[in-house]
């Protein structure tokens, strides 16, 4: 995949619209930073991506399109969307408390997969994540800081060779020095993937993006450059 694009793309919920009218056009090798306050829509709009928003709103109602390259997503079954996208929220950090490494692996890829941490020592390392790992596989993820839980979830999804990952206000929590460690990894990953950064605290991350979408009460108010919009506002 080398493009998402969403063309007129809305989501309603009986006589509730979730996010309506939405123009978007993404390429491989660009990170998005979605901005919009709590409520503006922005994360039923990025679950649509990987047809998470039907465990939520089993009612919800979709008009327009999304399209991975000329591929519209409905025309497609979850286990094949859910490979092109990988979407991590605060939730996940909470999830993996609850499992070991060794578990954590065997979730995501199945208990046939085959994996060994000396053969995946250097990227565990850029991803920060080596050091934590005291008790190899075995380790238990609780015992990660928040700043390694991330960096082993962009590991995974490294891993998984997906070729769009939507981080929903993963990264507001962090400080500042851990934000910058954590853009160093995005960058190392943006080369082939979508990345789609939403937040609600758009003044730490407006520099990061190549692109930059503003959404309130459920409509795009800004799509471009993030430059444009600074010099607007």
């Amino acid at each position: 995949m080398t493009k998402l694009t969403c063309e007129k793309f809305s989501a309603k919920v009986q006589d509730s619209v979730l996010f309506e009218n939405v123009n978007v056009s993404l390429n491989v090798g660009q990170l998005a930073v979605l901005y919009g306050p709590r409520g503006s829509g922005k994360s039923a709009f990025l679950r649509s991506f990987a047809m998470l928003n039907q465990e939520v709103y089993p009612n919800i109602e979709y008009t327009g399109n999304v399209y991975f390259d000329d591929h519209s997503i409905f025309k497609m079954d979850e286990k094949e969307v859910r490979q092109i996208v990988t979407y991590l929220d605060t939730n996940f950090l909470e999830s993996l408390d609850y499992l070991n490494f060794k578990e954590l692996i065997r979730l995501v890829f199945g208990s046939s997969y085959k994996f060994k941490i000396e053969d995946h020592a250097s990227g565990l390392d850029n991803f920060g994540v080596l050091k934590a790992l005291y008790k190899f596989e075995k380790t238990p993820l609780s015992s990660l800081y928040v700043l390694e839980k991330i960096g082993l979830l962009l590991f995974v999804s490294s891993l998984r060779q997906s070729s769009v990952l939507i981080l929903d206000c993963l990264l507001d929590h962090l400080d500042d020095e851990h934000v910058e460690s954590v853009t160093r990894m995005l960058k190392g990953l943006s080369e082939y993937k979508v990345i789609i950064l939403a937040t609600r605290t758009l003044k730490r991350f407006i520099g990061l993006g190549d692109v930059l979408i503003v959404m309130k009460s459920g409509q795009v108010k800004f799509y471009g450059d993030p430059k444009e919009y600074v010099l607007g506002v």
